[in-house]
Formats: structure tokens, sequence, C-alpha cells
């Protein structure tokens, strides 16, 4: 049996030293409580060895940016050959302007581009430029959707003022005649909707838009207002390489990226529309690192490497490979199980498991036998998985679901 004893010796001196021992959704306590790993010593391709020692093929890499694997080659050597010349400057590197260009060229919805670190930057900007481009104040969106944590959108609102959520409004996700009423109870006053391109809560089935939801979306908003934000920091390039939008048919006037688009290294971007880059100019966006150069080398080899690869294809095969069989398996079980959302972004849940036990007797059995998954965030794919990986993720899944089995 895999204990780990360092993992929670980390742990408890962590809630010591750090509020709530570590950031949010990293926290071990969103895993199975005392029976997952804590902390990883060091991780390659699509494996991390956590610090007692045990391997894991990881089926969440690092909550979406390694979308190559851990420590690519080509990504890792481009930021080599960066150091050398150096990461912070008191000016931009040619690469700034370098995966400008890159970006813009293979968004479908970009024309111009800016650059942050992380997903919070960018969907705060883009909430800025609609607000600056239309003189309007009210943002709209979908109920639960995550957006980082920005005032108007934290999910966790302790420390947050009332006055910082009043320009927000809601609507269910997929309900177009939800968003169309308030559009006309609201409309004059509304800079832009906000959405995901599909719906993605946490401790929730994952739910692609309908066409009728697309339809009134890309009819609601226009140019000069509403205007249209896709948050595509989770789903960018795992969907489609020239953005989410042309996987589902969306047409933004914002897109937001983050997450895979570095290959794990800190970096996000806000793609607009001709007609906003104006506005955009005029508001103030800027950090000291927003700049940082081996961050922009390893995006530009990341996406490099993505197109000479064709690394999307293979990540939705791997994708449709890991569901087939954990969907026979849960079959052959009688367990019923619901896998949702695009299969390089999957979630699986089982029914009626409102307080996630079959989940997280599922995890725990998976963790036992190398294979990390999370109980209630969905999991990712990346182009480091590879056939003989599914296989033996399946080995131990078998094992996980017959854990849950026994436990029914």
């Amino acid at each position: 049996m895999r204990l780990f004893t360092q993992s929670q010796k980390l742990w408890a001196e962590a809630q010591k030293l750090v509020p709530g021992g570590m950031p949010a959704h990293l926290s071990p306590q969103l895993l199975v409580r005392g029976q997952s790993p804590c902390f990883i010593e060091r991780a390659e391709g699509c494996r991390f060895w956590d610090v007692d020692g045990h391997e894991y093929i990881d089926y969440m890499c690092a909550y979406g940016p390694m979308i190559l694997g851990y420590n690519h080659p080509k990504v890792e050597a481009a930021v080599a050959a960066q150091k050398k010349k150096g990461d912070c400057f008191s000016l931009p590197s040619p690469l700034w302007v370098e995966l400008a260009k890159r970006m813009v060229d293979l968004i479908t919805a970009a024309d111009w581009v800016t650059f942050g670190k992380n997903g919070t930057d960018v969907c705060n900007l883009a909430v800025r430029v609609a607000r600056a481009h239309t003189g309007r104040s009210k943002i709209l969106m979908a109920q639960g959707s995550y957006h980082g944590i920005g005032a108007w959108c934290t999910p966790i609102i302790t420390g947050v003022t009332e006055e910082e959520r009043l320009q927000v409004l809601s609507f269910p996700y997929n309900d177009p005649a939800a968003l169309e009423n308030l559009l006309k109870q609201h409309g004059p006053e509304v800079a832009a909707v906000i959405i995901t391109p599909f719906k993605h809560e946490t401790s929730h089935d994952q739910e692609m838009p309908t066409e009728a939801f697309i339809s009134g979306l890309n009819t609601l908003t226009r140019p000069e207002g509403p205007l249209l934000i896709l948050d595509d920091v989770r789903g960018g390039f795992r969907l489609d390489l020239r953005g989410s939008a042309e996987y589902i048919g969306l047409k933004p006037h914002l897109s937001c990226f983050s997450k895979a688009m570095g290959n794990g290294y800190p970096i996000s971007a806000l793609c607009g529309a001709k007609e906003l880059m104006s506005s955009a100019s005029k508001v103030f966006f800027t950090g000291s690192f927003f700049a940082g150069a081996e961050a922009l080398a390893a995006s530009l080899a990341t996406l490099q490497e993505m197109v000479d690869s064709r690394s999307l294809e293979h990540i939705f095969r791997m994708g449709e490979m890991l569901k087939q069989g954990l969907l026979d398996q849960a079959a052959s079980l009688g367990l019923k199980i619901n896998y949702t959302g695009p299969v390089t972004i999957p979630f699986m849940t089982f029914e009626d498991d409102k307080k996630f036990e079959k989940s997280r007797a599922f995890c725990a059995r998976a963790y036992q036998e190398g294979v990390f998954f999370h109980p209630y965030h969905n999991w990712f794919l990346s182009a480091a998985h590879q056939e003989e990986d599914i296989r033996e993720t399946l080995l131990a899944t078998q094992k996980a679901f017959e854990a849950v089995k026994e436990k029914a």
C-alpha cells in the first residue's frame, strides 16, 4: 500500500506557515484527504513522482498548462536559449513582437493581442476594454462560471465588497432566452457578455453549448456593444489551435488565453477585433513580469510544436481511447457514470453520487495504482499521453471501479 508520509508532513508544516496551506485549487484538501499525494518532486512527459517516491500517470496536467507534457525538450531548449540572454528586462525582447504576430496569424478572432501572466489578468483586462469601448458598465456572465479571482467574478467573496459585484448579472448557461431577457432589461447598460466555450463548473458535469445558445450569443452581441468575450483560458488550444471559438462556431470580439499556450510557463493573452484596438490601448494594463522573455520563448515553441506534430489530433485520439475504456469498464460492472465535456478536457462523475463519495473512492484507489485523477475538477490530457499510458491507466481504473463496486 502506498503511504504519503512525506507529503503529509510537508502539508502539516505548510499549514503553519501559509494561510490555508497553499492556494485554493492546489490544496490536497480538494483531493482525497489523507489518501492522496500533496507535493510533487519531479515530472516528465505525462508522469510525475511525489515526494514519497510514488509514480503517477497524470490526468491534471498542472490543471491545464501542460499540453505537450512536462519538461518537453523543444520547449525547454527554447527557454534555455533565451535564459542565456536574459528574461526580465527594462524593455521587451523582440519575442514580444514575434509571439504577437504568431498569435494574430493563428487565432481566427485575433486582429491584435497583448500579454499578461495568468488567466485572471486577461479576463479582468477584457472586462475593462469592453467597458472602455462601449462606455457601459454591466457585465453578463453564466451562473457558476469561473473567470478568475477578480473581485467582479471570484466565486469566493470573502474580502469583496458588495459594490464590486453590483455591475455583474448572471444567466443560466445554454439558456438563450434568459440571456435575451436580461439584455431586453439592461441592454443599453451592458458592456459585454462573457462566456466559456463549454460549461466547466467544479463538481458538476460539463456541458457543451447548444447550437441555439451559440446562435443567440452571436446574434445578441455586436462590435458597438454588448461585446462578446470568450474566456478561453481553460479550453484554448485544447479544442482547436485557432481558438475554441472555431470549434464551437462562436464569433467573439475579445478572447482570453492562458494555461496551455506556454506549456507550463506563466503567460496569458488577450486577443481582440480591430474595432477595439484603440480602446484597448487606452486601458492601463501593466506588470513588471508581463514581458518575461522566457515565457514568450516557451509559448512560441509550444505553438510551433503543436502545429508541426499535429499534437491536438493525437490528444483527441488518446481522449477517445480513455473515454471508451472507462465507459466499457463501468458498464461491465453495472456502474452508471457520466463522462462529459470534450475528450481532451473530460470529467467523469457517478450517477446518484451528490456527495462525491464514489468519486473519492475511485480516485483514492487510482492513486494507489499510480494514476492521478481529481474527484471534483475536470481532467486534462496532453500530447505526452501515449497508447501504452492509456492501457496502463485502464488496468488501474478497472481496480478503481471494482473498489467503488465493493463499497456500493
